[in-house]
């Protein structure tokens, strides 16, 4: 999650409050997000890279992300500062209202991995007094889970889908595989890997390996050079783009590993695929 320095935090067990402020230049980054998260823009905007395209978030609309890696970044507002209330919430929280979210009116939509839905008038009062809160360390678990409740219920009542969003993330699966696959291509450490998987590092490691007969080193290193073998044999990119698009941070280091795993350099790998084609 990111660290806000300069800024009160509320949280509980369930969930966490926080009121995000800078005048930093944000570049394009890569973001892990260990939690699901409302996010709502009080100044500047949120830029969000997506499936390839560009989604903006500003002052006028609120942002929900299911946890896992998103690429964003921020503009300034034009005091020069960028300012967000970032709400972080597990699972555990949205299957407590969970009873009352089954009785609102439902819908056959596939959830997607966010939701940029605009705010009304409503929803700034929320804004307004959650700023009173962190104003007055109001930290009581009971008051925090309830308006954040009742954030949920002021959005699904103006954007009904929204419902099936809130429930698909109340059965989130923990599932390593699935973890995974959505991951093996990013740099994250073994204890990030855990952490995202909300499970101990040893509990982690005991279950990958009983998954996937590996450890997470040995298994992510080898879905790689499977992915750019598969690279090599079947497109024109290059060796450096292959490399770079499997999760290696040098050529030298793919070289490298593609030799001791599969006996054979890259490019003898690609010529000896091109030579079988033209013979067929």
């Amino acid at each position: 999650m990111k660290t806000f320095p300069k800024e009160k935090i509320l949280k509980d067990d369930k969930l966490m409050f926080a009121k995000w402020k800078t005048n930093i230049v944000s570049t394009k980054q890569l973001i892990l997000m260990q939690e699901n998260a409302f996010v709502i823009v009080t100044k500047g905007k949120k830029i969000i890279f997506h499936d390839e395209k560009i989604l903006e978030v500003n002052n006028n609309q609120i942002l929900l992300l299911k946890k896992g890696v998103y690429t964003m970044t921020e503009y300034l507002a034009e005091d020069g500062f960028f300012e967000a209330i970032v709400i972080y919430f597990n699972k555990a929280l949205i299957r407590q209202a969970n009873l009352l979210l089954n009785s609102i009116h439902q819908t056959h939509w596939l959830p997607p991995e966010m939701l940029i839905l605009d705010k009304n008038r409503i929803m700034d009062s929320f804004v307004t007094q959650y700023f009173s809160y962190i104003k007055e360390n109001e930290n009581t678990r009971a008051l925090l889970e309830l308006k954040v409740v009742e954030l949920i219920y002021l959005i699904i009542k103006r954007n009904p889908n929204s419902k099936d969003f809130f429930n698909s993330i109340g059965q989130q699966s923990s599932d390593l595989s699935d973890l995974m696959e959505k991951v093996y291509k990013e740099n994250y450490t073994i204890d990030q890997l855990a952490r995202l998987s909300n499970r101990s590092l040893s509990v982690f490691k005991r279950e990958f390996n009983s998954i996937f007969g590996s450890s997470p080193a040995r298994w992510i290193r080898t879905r790689r050079l499977s992915d750019a073998r598969v690279l090599l044999s079947h497109t024109d990119k290059s060796i450096s783009e292959i490399a770079f698009a499997c999760g290696f941070n040098t050529l030298s280091q793919f070289d490298k590993s593609f030799r001791k795993h599969f006996h054979k350099t890259p490019s003898s790998m690609r010529t000896e695929t091109t030579d079988q084609i033209d013979k067929t």
